[in-house]
């Protein structure tokens, strides 16, 4: 017992003398290491036809934002970018010293940058970051940034719709003769991610690349749209507007207010076309589904608007005008319909069905038919469009 205590006590001793290092020792050993003859641009192998092996991991933080319309996406993550350095465990020469930090100026560092970069070409890091060097010549740089990617976005099933964007990071200058790069043991780490108001992660997954030239890595992110907010303040609104919008054939003709009511129902789904173009990307490779409903209502408005004008134009002729043989025949059949489904109680149907056509009948069947029609076609449309939108958007 007593020899046991004697030998861990040594042990203490010999482990604090092993961490107690001066400041002096430090500086000492830092001019030394990192002398006049250790060059940032030169390679860290002694042998200069050795490849450089760097690895690479992303931890995201965060999806700051998605611009639809610009196909942009902005997050914040940082990479753990690690590699050996055979020059500094060379030149290494206080054994008591484990770790330094310096900045990431001062040691070679891989030309590491955003290859898919929404403006310009990145690159990693800032002077003011310190590179992680151990004794064994292991070095770790973990630039922190702000990423702001082009990504493509795929609006078919759009509010419902999921896209799939790419982080690629390259190693620009250095060929894959001199500087090779891959994934990590970790790849892509998301437990520090926090969520977006907008957007929901899926997945995260990282791979390699390989080029004639250079190697690369690629992060992938998965996101999908919370639809929530389009729902409620565009996709109800305009749903509600085209059945709103069949009530003009409810109208009285003699009230005068037909055409203000269809033209104005007619300019609410140009407003709204208009604001769900912004929300989209200017490109004409793939079209929303919800914009093509937009597109059909706007055209079913202004249909509307003209049977509202020939209405109206019918309502005002003279009774001794004569009926034409086509509206006879439209009033006919409306008459029979309205008969076949007992429009009110039996003997009604049947004074119905032998009262003289007049142009106020025909103005009455072009109301029948025209509310009972649009209603069911934009029922029967809604419903197809949003369930094609949900069960796409979910695949």
């Amino acid at each position: 017992m007593t020899f046991a205590l004697v030998i861990l006590f040594c042990g203490t001793l010999t482990w604090n003398s092993a961490d107690a290092v001066t400041a002096e020792e430090m500086r000492t050993h830092l001019s030394t290491t990192l002398s006049s003859t250790y060059y940032t641009y030169v390679r860290p192998v002694i042998d200069q036809s050795t490849v450089v092996d760097v690895s690479a991991d992303l931890y995201l933080i965060g999806i700051n934002n998605f611009d639809n319309s610009e196909q942009k996406l902005t997050t914040t993550a940082y990479l753990e970018i690690t590699w050996t350095d055979e020059i500094i465990a060379r030149d290494w020469q206080n054994n008591g010293v484990e770790t330094i930090y310096v900045p990431q100026t001062d040691v070679w560092i891989p030309d590491l940058a955003l290859q898919n970069g929404f403006e310009t070409l990145t690159g990693l890091g800032d002077k003011f970051l310190y590179v992680k060097v151990e004794k064994s010549g292991a070095v770790t740089w973990r630039p922190y940034q702000v990423f702001e990617s082009a990504c493509e976005v795929d609006v078919t099933y759009f509010p419902f719709d999921k896209t799939m964007c790419e982080l690629k990071f390259v190693i620009w200058s250095n060929t894959k003769d001199s500087a090779t790069i891959r994934t990590g043991t970790v790849g892509m780490n998301t437990e520090l991610y926090e969520g977006n108001a907008a957007w929901n992660l899926l997945s995260a997954t990282s791979s390699n690349f390989t080029t004639s030239k250079s190697t690369g890595v690629t992060f992938s992110i998965e996101i999908k749209r919370k639809p929530l907010h389009y729902l409620i303040n565009i996709m109800i609104p305009v749903i509600l507007l085209g059945l709103l919008n069949v009530f003009v054939f409810v109208l009285p003709a003699s009230s005068g207010e037909k055409t203000g009511f269809s033209v104005t129902a007619f300019l609410s789904f140009a407003v709204f076309l208009t604001i769900i173009s912004t929300e989209l990307p200017r490109n004409s490779t793939t079209v929303s589904t919800f914009s093509a409903y937009l597109v059909i209502m706007t055209l079913v408005s202004t249909l509307m608007v003209v049977v509202t004008i020939i209405q109206l134009r019918i309502f005002n002729r003279a009774d001794d005008t004569p009926i034409s043989r086509f509206w006879h025949s439209i009033e006919s059949c409306v008459r029979r319909v309205q008969c076949a489904i007992c429009v009110g109680s039996g003997h009604v149907a049947m004074e119905k069905a032998n009262e003289e056509t007049t142009w106020q009948s025909v103005t009455d069947a072009i109301d029948f038919v025209g509310f009972y029609g649009f209603v069911i076609f934009m029922v029967v449309f809604t419903f197809i469009i949003l369930l094609v939108s949900t069960i796409g958007g979910n695949t």
